[in-house]
């Protein structure tokens, strides 16, 4: 079985290396021909196209030839001072350099060609320079910057993809599918696959209906990423076949490694560990023959991977190490998360816990920089705060066509009252005799005209209303759906500053635990070997007892935040009615919110009767408290480094006869109600916008928030609640929210 096994790989490997020399044999006799054309041209320009073709021929195999062909190309360039083909030529030289991990240069390179193509208006190349940028900045872990320019990128795009001209529409397309490609990646990496998944189908559909066999490949493999972090592991392989076998066709040999590796890790994870090992050489090999250095690093990665799993803990040491060199000779953060990851594995499997301990808090302080609460809130807000542009641009659109048609409509009315009056002044002169006749047929033939353009004005009415109507209903649905992405969001930044917040306590208390049990075996040892002094148990009681104390707080840290959290999150998740303690749950909502004050000081005074309880939905109570105090992080404390926020809740009693408040005596006319006060001592709000807050979309700094929070809270207060809510303000003395509900709602 082993011989057939290695029988079957060599078989792979011979087919392998036949269809690269066949491809190598091909890219030879294609350079040929364009030397001697090159040799044969006779103006700067066509040598340049040369260069540049001679070029794209090596870019994914020999790429140091590729880039000597490609600066050839820049200098005759440079030398006819032909702005277009040097924004070309940059841009192809970004590309080797992206490939290479070289990011800063690529970087500079691509920056330079998107400043001349913006002063030359060139909208296609632009939005090639924005989807390049991104990918740098996406491959360093920077995503909220890699997402600003693919909607750059998207936004160009969609507008080419309607040009009337059939080249350039193709392009624009082409430009779409790529911009959701690279979307959804940075959906996979922040762990929404179904978000990933829906961008890189739409992606996938446009690259069937244009033939474009690269990108159907990308997305192949993008597809089988996501069935493999699910564990569908023969659904990923046959995404990955499907890839392998249209980049083998192309001649890409950076995407075959990239497939290679792929195979690999399924091998892994099925425990087929000599598989595994075999196709991560196949990778490695290729990626050092193209010298691409976040390709090598990835297969150092995968490499120490599969040595931890075998419990070869020193050589998985020396592929990690070699990774986190290469991540951070190329700034690539993600490749230094994953390195630091892999080496503190590996030190805790030497019973190193030392040094693991220092590899653990190297990966945890990249994971926070890679996947903070607000990097996600960013990329959230960019995408809502896109759609909606988009939106509102449709409907703009939609007007200016409204007016065009009413423009039109009258200028036509005005023709045919001008031809009225020139058509009855001649038969007023010509028939003069008959006149009574003629008064009485123009009355009936006016009447008659007026009815049917009264009828096809009515007509048109009404076709209008239809419309109007249909847009309003479309903007209700639209406004509901932000609104509920809005809550959304809010309970995933509630879940990721939670997890944050109960990473460093477990972190903490898993070290000390490894600490414990290694100093307990060297006191065990001494104890049997008859060596140990009152020293040595004096010193072992201390450092037991100082361990203890920290695991056990720690862990009370935990319990705390756990219970919080859990309550909290029910409530806005399930949004039921029952029975809470007010007091207690106040308490619960601040606490979870916590992770959110990040370095600022932020004194919390709840004010609230113990013993106060309600029968009402406390998710409702949760989305109103969360987003007042979000509200007061956000805009009120944003330049300052402390604040102060007091919440009061009282019943109190409305008589229906009267309008003042009075204590509740259990008479008949008079209801009880709930009086929730809000206060901070923030910026304030200005006297212009405070009768704007409540209202959708509304937000005075549009970087930060998508002015849908304030919102809600009316629509929880006014709806579910049945109660009112109104805020009193004035700029520099903060805000006071007043909540008014009624005790039976």
């Amino acid at each position: 079985m082993n011989i057939n096994k290695f029988l079957l790989i060599s078989i792979l490997y011979l087919a392998s290396c036949i269809l690269y020399l066949n491809t190598f044999a091909q890219e030879q006799t294609k350079t040929d021909s364009l030397l001697n054309e090159l040799k044969n041209s006779k103006t700067d320009t066509n040598k340049v196209k040369f260069y540049l073709k001679i070029g794209d021929v090596y870019e994914y195999t020999i790429p140091d030839t590729a880039l000597y062909y490609y600066n050839n190309a820049l200098k005759i360039a440079k030398r006819i001072s032909n702005n277009k083909f040097i924004a070309r030529c940059l841009n192809y030289i970004g590309i080797v350099y992206g490939n290479q991990g070289n990011y800063p240069k690529a970087i500079e390179c691509y920056k330079k060609s998107l400043k001349i193509n913006e002063e030359l208006g060139d909208q296609k190349n632009m939005s090639g320079c924005y989807i390049n940028i991104g990918t740098v900045h996406n491959a360093q872990g920077n995503y909220s910057k890699a997402i600003e320019y693919y909607h750059k990128s998207l936004k160009i795009n969609e507008e080419i993809a309607d040009s009337p001209d059939e080249s350039l529409a193709k392009s624009g397309k082409k430009g779409i599918s790529d911009c959701y490609s690279n979307i959804g990646i940075i959906y996979y990496y922040q762990g929404n696959y179904s978000k990933a998944i829906e961008c890189y189908q739409k992606s996938l559909k446009i690259d069937e209906e244009l033939g474009n066999r690269k990108g159907m490949s990308g997305c192949y493999t993008n597809i089988g990423v996501i069935h493999d972090e699910q564990g569908n592991y023969s659904k990923a392989i046959e995404w990955y076949q499907k890839s392998l076998k249209i980049k083998e066709e192309l001649g890409d040999r950076k995407g075959i490694s990239n497939c290679y590796n792929n195979i690999g890790i399924i091998y892994k994870e099925q425990g087929n560990y000599s598989k595994a090992i075999k196709y991560y050489q196949k990778s490695l090999r290729i990626f050092e023959e193209l010298d691409d250095k976040q390709g090598i690093a990835a297969s150092f990665d995968n490499i120490a991977s599969l040595n931890i799993k075998l419990k070869e803990y020193n050589k998985a040491i020396e592929y990690a190490t070699k990774s986190l060199n290469i991540a951070k000779e190329i700034c690539a953060l993600l490749r230094e998360k994953n390195a630091y990851a892999l080496l503190s594995t590996a030190y805790e499997g030497l019973n190193n816990y030392k040094k693991s301990l220092e590899y653990y808090k190297l990966y945890s302080e990249a994971k926070d920089s890679l996947f903070n609460e607000e990097s996600h809130k960013q990329i959230t807000e960019m995408t809502t705060k896109y759609e909606t542009e988009k939106k509102e641009k449709e409907i703009t659109l939609l007007n200016k066509e409204k007016k065009l048609q009413k423009v039109e409509l009258a200028k036509k009315q005005a023709e045919v009252k001008k031809k009225n009056i020139q058509r009855n002044a001649f038969i007023g002169g010509f028939v003069l005799v008959l006149v009574l006749v003629f008064v009485v047929y123009r009355g009936y033939s006016q009447k008659k005209k007026s009815n049917k353009i009264l009828t096809e004005k009515n007509v048109l009415i009404t076709k209008q209303k239809a419309e109007l109507n249909q847009t309003l209903e479309e903007l209700r649905a639209t406004q509901e759906q932000l609104v509920e992405s809005e809550k959304m969001a809010s309970l995933g930044n509630l879940v990721a500053g939670v997890a944050h917040e109960i990473n460093t306590p477990v972190g903490i208390g898993i070290t000390a635990s490894s600490s414990l049990v290694e100093e307990t075996k060297h006191f065990a040892e001494l104890y049997k070997k008859d060596k140990m002094s009152r020293k040595a148990l004096e010193e072992y009681l201390e450092s037991t007892f100082q361990t203890s104390k920290l695991i056990l707080k720690n862990m009370n840290r935990t319990g705390e935040l756990v219970q919080s959290f859990k309550q909290v999150s029910v409530d806005q998740m399930a949004d039921e009615k029952r029975k809470f303690n007010l007091n207690s749950y106040l308490n619960d909502i601040m606490l979870s919110i916590k992770p959110e004050f990040g370095k600022k000081t932020i004194k919390v005074d709840i004010d609230c009767d113990k013993n106060l309880e309600l029968n009402s939905f406390p998710g409702a109570f949760a989305q109103i408290i969360t987003n007042l105090t979000l509200n007061s992080i956000r805009h009120g404390f944003r330049e300052k480094e402390k604040g102060h926020i007091t919440i009061t809740a009282k019943t109190k009693c409305h008589s229906e006869r009267s309008p003042a408040h009075n204590l509740c005596a259990g008479r008949s006319e008079e209801s009880s109600h709930l009086l929730l006060q809000y206060k901070d001592d923030g910026t304030g709000i200005s006297k212009e916008n405070l009768p704007k807050i409540f209202d959708p979309f509304f937000t005075t700094n549009k970087q930060i928030g998508t002015g849908l929070g304030l919102h809600i809270v009316y629509n929880l207060v006014t709806q579910k609640l049945k109660g009112s809510v109104s805020c009193e303000s004035e700029e520099g003395k903060g805000v006071l929210f007043t909540v008014s509900i009624p005790m039976n709602e």
